[in-house]
């Protein structure tokens, strides 16, 4: 016989459900929604955008000459997730522990004693050395402060380089393949890639009001633990869809990875951070995101847990960020239409 306790337990499950059916069936977003936006948006667009959920998707929408559904794009910053994402494994693997001093498995020297935890919440204050030198100076007191750093992303992917004795660039790649994710790594000059990579869309920058091919840029296995992997659209959605049902890592993981350990200023206002996870709980929402700007590519991930929504914007244009609101402002304004959508539902 079921106890009145298991019976409260079944509702409350069974209500939980239906709310987060209710709201991602009540999103009204389509393509032509998000063109509108683009149309009135300071700067063109080309690339892809995809917006879906768990029942459906409300926009996939590809804009550019020979962009297609399977482009990929590199896809910057979003680099750092999945990089937090293979750090936890090896976490879940015991082939490190997130207290452990980063000199036990680098040869560098730190003026303070910095853990691979604060690697991953951009709280170490690591400075990188001074070549030749393997001495590495410290903006802060780790944990005192937040400051973003590529460096400390690159040192991560030389940690797990060394405890699984692989290129970062193959532990990306074997992530990839083992998950069935369109995500690589691949390292090289970039003129190289487009030709070996055909998928691959080549990058522009923006220069004296001139979108100028990305013809000179190197990707080393450095730069690809914090901004150089190359993914789709598809790829990105899959792979927060790996995360959200826990394909990838374990409890306890995901909750240190998803849980608030950092403060930092953006342009949406004070964030949260996790690890390798940007984490927002204004206006009844909870949101997850991270976003990418590198030579060439600029790029947004962001994940709504109440209503199981991923929202992936990539682009082959970086933009001059003499002016911010224009490079960002198409990305602010499709991720607000959604949050109003999504608020008026919760």
């Amino acid at each position: 016989m079921i106890s009145k306790i298991t019976m409260r337990v079944y509702a409350l499950l069974l209500l939980s459900c239906c709310l987060v059916s209710f709201s991602a069936l009540a999103l009204n977003i389509t393509n032509t929604d998000v063109q509108t936006i683009i149309d009135q948006s300071s700067r063109p667009f080309t690339g892809q955008i995809l917006i879906n959920d768990n029942q459906q998707t409300y926009v996939d929408l590809t804009r550019g000459e020979g962009i297609n559904a399977d482009s990929r794009f590199l896809i910057g910053s979003i680099s750092k997730t999945i990089t937090a994402t293979l750090v936890l494994r090896a976490v879940d693997q015991q082939k490190i522990s997130l207290n452990d001093d980063i000199t036990d498995y680098l040869n560098i020297v730190t003026e303070h004693p910095i853990t691979i935890a604060q690697l991953l919440n951009h709280t170490s204050g690591i400075l990188p050395p001074k070549s030749p030198s393997l001495n590495a100076q410290s903006q802060f007191m780790p944990s005192s402060q937040f400051s973003y750093s590529n460096y400390g992303y690159k040192l991560l992917g030389d940690i797990i380089s060394q405890r699984y004795q692989l290129p970062y660039a193959d532990l990306v790649n074997q992530f990839a393949a083992q998950y069935q994710l369109d995500i690589s790594a691949d390292v090289g000059e970039i003129t190289d890639l487009y030709t070996q990579q055909p998928r691959l869309v080549h990058g522009f920058m923006e220069q004296q009001q001139q979108q100028v091919l990305l013809d000179e840029f190197t990707i080393d296995n450095g730069f690809i633990a914090f901004g150089a992997m190359q993914a789709s659209s598809q790829g990105i959605a899959a792979f927060i869809a790996g995360l959200k049902q826990q394909q990838f890592l374990s409890a306890t993981s995901l909750k240190a990875m998803t849980s608030p350990s950092a403060k930092r200023l953006h342009r949406w206002g004070e964030l949260d951070y996790g690890y390798g996870l940007q984490i927002n709980h204004r206006d009844g929402l909870i949101e997850y995101s991270h976003s990418g700007y590198l030579p060439g590519y600029i790029s947004l991930m962001l994940y709504y847990p109440q209503a199981q929504l991923s929202v992936v914007i990539l682009e082959n244009t970086s933009w001059d960020l003499d002016n911010i609101e224009r490079v960002f402002g198409l990305h602010d304004k499709i991720r607000q239409t959604i949050r109003n959508q999504l608020k008026t539902d919760e």
